[in-house]
This record gives C-alpha cells, structure tokens and sequence, in this order.
C-alpha cells in the first residue's frame, strides 16, 4: 500500500559529539531521514525519497524499513563518501558546523572514541578546522551533484495526502511541487541554508504553493534581514497561503496567527536531550503528520515538538524507532501558550 505521508531530503552519514563528551561515530543521518522519522511518530508508513551512497549503513536501511518507512523513491548510487560531518554540541545547544573527516580519523589522531574531555574536544575541533582533503567529497557536494527528480517518486505515491520537502535547491522544490501538488497533497516545506540564500521574491514561486514553510530562526532572519520575528513571520505570511512558523530550538516553536496578526508559542516537549542532531527535521516530519491530521498549524506545531523531544534523546536518525505511537498521542493534551 503507498503511504500517505512522503518526505523528500538527504541521507548522511554524520560523526557526533554530545554536550557532555560522548562520541557517536558514523551515525545516519541527514535532513531525508530525519524528517521520515519524524513523520513515522505518527503515521504507520511515511514515503522516503532521497538519493543514498553505497557507504550509507546498511543496518540502518534495514531498521528504516522494518519499522515503516517505505524507500521506495530512494535512487540507489554506487559511489562511496568516506567523510562525514562532525557536529560538536555545547551545553546551549550550539555546534559547529564546517568540520569533516572519516569516522576512523578521531582514533589515528590518539583521541578516544567513546567520550572526550573538554580539552580533548578543543584539540580536536582545532585539528579539524586546519585539516585539509581537497579531494574529498562532502555529502552535500553529493547532494549538488546527484539532485533528486521527480522520476524516483513511485507513480502511486503521486497522490499522497501529504509530503514534506526537507532543505533543498529551489528547481528542486519545485519539480516535487509539480509532482505533487495535482494530487491535492498538503506540502511542507523547510528552507535550510539552500533556501535562505536567496530573497523572499525569488522564492515566493515556492511560498505561494506551500502549506506550511517552516524555517529556523537563523534562516528566518536571513529572509527577512532586520526585521523583528513578529515581522518577519508576517512578512513570509503575506506571500505564503500556508502556515508560518518559525523554530526556535530548545525555545520551542512560533506559529503565526493570521487573525489576530502574532505568533503564538508552542513550547517544545520535555526531552533528555543528548543529540539534537536533526531536531528541526523531525519536528518539520512531526509538523506534516500533525497537520494533515488535524488541519490546525498550532496541533501541528506540537506534534512536531514531540517528535524532535524524541529524536533529541538519542543519536541518530533510527535512533528513536520504534516509535511508541500510544505514548506519543497521550502527551498531545498540552496547551500552547500566547507570546508575550
């Protein structure tokens, strides 16, 4: 049976260390699957079209399968990445970015693999940021050469009820809106850096198709350069029909509210956190299953918030699954909060 729910983004592979120290090696990742997962909280089966590297691990191709995530749309290449990013997490949640190596780097450069002290963490980020490998292939340079098209998407999930487009270029936002969008689908979408690059005019063919656009505060700003969030939701809120709302991190999340012209919080969900790799992700994953669910952006907004509490509180994108679906809709009966 197709799935109702598709998301459309990147697979990668990506090297962690946690606030406290802990080391993750290799963990599968990337915005694709993350989003997936996110969605798979709430929906028995969700829809992955990626483009995946023979180096993606595969136990974890087999753990996205065997618990419902139908890789059906995934475009299989027989090229090999042996560099991955290295997300490096402080106590606020911040991480650097820019940083990659091979997982097996960190051991042949005398560190230990399993947790590191600050310092440790220190002569390792200095030893990444003056490591050179002009020859070496990022997973995003991956993604720029290997762009996902509409020919992966399975003739039946065309008419899927809802479908979330992960950070991607703009051509192709907009072929999967092509694809989808005749089939009533309800769209998310998350910019990313890839969106964020440009002008609110020169992606307003995208805002104007869109259910929901759900940016992070950094990318929000860079949209709407010195405009205050309220503003800046506004600004995105007059070019898109959808739902706006802007994610805040461990701050929760804002929603715009049309009628009474403010955002709304929505707080984020009580978490353990040790990884938030790809909490945006899931939130956008949770975002769509709640809003095809239920219509209302703000009942969206805390499915979302539920699901990135989940995939917080362990490393890597399986991670999370199974998912406990019973649990998970017994949390749903927070309020949301006015902003102040």
């Amino acid at each position: 049976m197709a799935p109702e729910l598709v998301t459309v983004g990147g697979l990668t592979v990506d090297n962690v260390i946690s606030a406290d120290g802990q080391v993750a090696l290799a963990q599968a990742g990337g915005n694709g699957a993350y989003s997936a997962v996110g969605a798979l909280m709430w929906a028995p089966g969700v829809g992955l079209v990626s483009c995946a590297v023979e180096s993606y691990p595969r136990a974890t191709i087999a753990r996205l399968e065997q618990h419902g995530i139908d890789l059906g749309g995934v475009a299989w290449s027989d090229e090999r990445l042996s560099s991955c990013n290295w997300f490096i997490y402080d106590a606020d949640g911040h991480r650097d970015e820019g940083l990659s190596s091979p997982p097996d780097a960190l051991a042949e450069a005398g560190f230990p693999t399993d947790r590191l002290t600050a310092a440790q963490i220190a002569r390792w980020r200095d030893l990444l940021a003056r490591r050179e490998a002009p020859g070496e292939i990022s997973y995003s340079d991956f993604r720029v050469r290997h762009p996902l098209t509409p020919s992966q998407v399975p003739e039946a999930w065309r008419h899927a009820r809802g479908v979330h487009l992960a950070p991607s270029q703009p051509g192709v936002m907009l072929a999967m809106l092509d694809v989808f969008a005749p089939g009533g689908a309800v769209v998310t979408a998350d910019p990313g850096w890839q969106l964020a690059d440009y002008t609110l005019d020169e992606i307003t063919p995208i805002l104007a198709r869109i259910d929901a656009f759900l940016p992070s505060e950094v990318e929000l700003r860079a949209l709407v350069p010195g405009a205050g969030i309220a503003d800046a939701l506004a600004a995105i809120a007059a070019r898109c029909p959808g739902a706006v709302a802007v994610k805040l991190g461990p701050r929760g999340v804002l929603v715009w509210d049309r009628a009474a012209a403010a955002p709304v919080a929505v707080p984020p969900a009580p978490a353990r956190t040790l990884d938030p790799t790809g909490a945006g992700d899931s939130f956008c994953g949770g975002f769509l299953a709640g809003l095809v669910e239920t219509g209302d952006p703000l009942r969206a907004a805390r499915h979302g918030a539920i699901s990135a509490a989940r995939i917080v509180e362990c490393f890597g994108a399986d991670g999370a699954l199974p998912p406990d679906r019973a649990a998970l809709r017994a949390t749903l009966g927070e309020e949301v909060a006015e902003c102040p």
